[in-house]
């Protein structure tokens, strides 16, 4: 956990979530560490986004750590709205554990 929270950049965290055949993701602003035994991780997502109203129904999410350079992918899916556009159209993204959309292109 220590490698992964030192990668971080606070302003650039994507969350994405799979479920009922459905994608979504978002930029989070709002992320943290929250207990060392066990390992944890939390994120906050919007009630007014479309990540958060899929998040509810999917059974892990993937958290992704862009660098600073990675601009162009923290603007798609912080600046582009899930109900109007396929984000996951426009990067390279695979099935991860537990069904989690996982972004290729993401650090970490």
């Amino acid at each position: 956990m220590d490698v992964f929270v030192g990668r971080l950049d606070p302003e650039m965290c994507v969350v994405t979530a799979a479920a009922g055949g459905e994608r979504a993701g978002c930029l989070v602003g709002f992320s943290s560490q929250c207990s060392i035994r066990p390992v944890r991780f939390v994120v906050w997502l919007s009630e007014a986004n479309r990540t958060f109203r899929v998040a509810g129904d999917a059974d892990v999410l993937a958290v992704h750590l862009l660098a600073r350079e990675q601009r162009g992918l923290a603007e798609l899916f912080g600046g582009q709205t899930g109900d109007r556009v396929d984000k996951f159209a426009h990067v390279r993204w695979r099935q991860g554990y537990g069904g989690a959309a996982v972004l290729e292109e993401a650090r970490a």
